[in-house]
């Protein structure tokens, strides 16, 4: 009978890490996506206008956010 193998401490690190730096990303996502919504609001756009500005602020950052993540992946393994 063989022992279950365990994730070595590196990974189980860069999943911590990772989860930390997506829920850095989302807050961050969702502060944009609030100003944009007061924003918008504080011209005279109804509230449904002004969320979905702030909801496309909020998809727009979160895109940017990732692939800002990517390239620097990318970029470090180039080195």
């Amino acid at each position: 009978m063989t022992s279950p193998t365990t994730p070595s401490p590196t990974s189980a690190s860069r999943s911590h890490t990772w989860v930390l730096w997506l829920m850095v990303m989302v807050l961050f996502s969702a502060v944009v996506a609030l100003v944009a919504i007061m924003l918008n609001v504080r011209s005279g756009a109804g509230l449904a206008d002004a969320t979905l500005s702030g909801g496309t602020a909020f998809g727009a950052t979160m895109v940017g956010c990732l692939t800002a993540v990517a390239a620097i992946k990318e970029l470090r393994r180039l080195r």
